[in-house]
């Protein structure tokens, strides 16, 4: 799935106007670094040690099946799991034939089952089940079978900006600011903007204007409400919007965008930045130089979580952007885990 995330970044005061985006974009990379998934720097990773369960399941005996050109194989191993399947001590081909039913095919007539067989004598050595069977890796100082992996992961693939380049708005004025990657998805899109404005994918805090982007998203929110309201009276939807009319209101990718009887200030307060919150920006996590910190450390899950564990982000985002310097940057990271 992809998030947002807000990354804070510290950039000289003496920078350059055209090499600012460059400088933005290499620390936001450092920043993000130690949180990558697949990352190899061994600073980040720690060892998970399986050697003793390894041993326990080298140790026990499984279902097998003898192939028909004699090789022994689990019956869990996925590639048998996934075309096979073994009913009274026999083998029956899945989906076999023009009927796309369960068959005792040939092939399968040729394979028997063998129950409770060792499974140490299916492999050469403990060592080639632990790293060939089990993918394990072995680590000498520890002398250990396990995983490396990075417990502080967050990240598999990620964008500045990605599919939100317009997290910030500046006036057309500022020299400092990074228009981000634009995704794939929306790269031919053309981003309405506030005239004597550009949407920017970082900026330092005292160039984005808040103000302006609250009163541009209420103003295009609000334009939405009563284009849907529009829709629904009528009882029919425009050709170029992809939802279902119900009698509750307008569905649109299993979320009820418009409420029958909803009001324009209940749908802002809804679908808009809160009159609460300081700053009209929305992300679910936060990554600076001393942490990563996300909004499920207020709630394991947010989709099932109260309005108190929501509201407790929205402030502590608030009064996160209000600590910071005003020369601090801001930048908007669509990532992907």
């Amino acid at each position: 799935m992809h998030y947002k995330a807000l990354a804070v970044v510290e950039i000289s005061v003496e920078t350059e106007p055209e090499t600012f985006a460059r400088q933005v974009y290499g620390e936001t990379i450092e920043l993000m670094a130690p949180y990558n998934e697949a990352t190899e720097e061994r600073r980040y990773l720690e060892f998970d040690d399986r050697t003793e369960s390894l041993k326990v399941e080298f140790a026990e005996k499984v279902d097998c099946v003898r192939l028909a050109d004699g090789w022994i194989r689990e019956i869990n191993d996925w590639w048998f799991a996934k075309a096979y399947t073994i009913r009274n001590g026999k083998v029956y081909q899945r989906e076999a034939g023009p009927l796309r039913h369960e068959k005792r095919t040939k092939k399968a007539k040729r394979m028997t089952v063998l129950p409770d067989y060792p499974r140490a004598r299916l492999h050469k050595s403990f060592q080639d089940y632990a790293e060939n069977y089990r993918g394990c890796t072995y680590d000498v100082e520890r002398n250990a079978y396990g995983y490396y992996y990075n417990p502080n992961s967050r990240w598999d693939w990620y964008q500045l900006g990605g599919r939100w380049p317009d997290m910030f708005l500046v006036k057309d004025t500022c020299t400092e600011y990074f228009d981000g990657e634009y995704s794939c998805y929306i790269r031919e899109s053309k981003l309405e903007t506030p005239e004597g404005f550009r949407w920017v994918a970082a900026a330092r805090k005292k160039d984005i204007e808040w103000q302006a982007m609250r009163n541009w998203k209420n103003q295009k929110v609000t334009e939405r409400f009563y284009s849907l309201e529009k829709m629904f009276c009528a009882g029919e939807l425009a050709e170029d919007f992809y939802g279902t009319l119900t009698d509750e209101g307008i569905m649109k990718q299993g979320e009820l965008v418009y409420r029958k009887g909803e009001s324009v200030e209940a749908y802002l307060q809804r679908m808009s930045i809160p009159k609460s919150r300081k700053y009209p920006f929305a992300v679910g996590d936060i990554v600076d130089e001393s942490h990563w910190f996300g909004m499920e450390d207020f709630s394991w899950n947010m989709e099932a979580a109260g309005e108190s564990e929501t509201k407790k982000w929205w402030t502590f985002l608030d009064e996160y952007v209000d600590g910071i310097t005003d020369e601090m940057v801001l930048v908007g990271v669509d990532y992907h885990m």
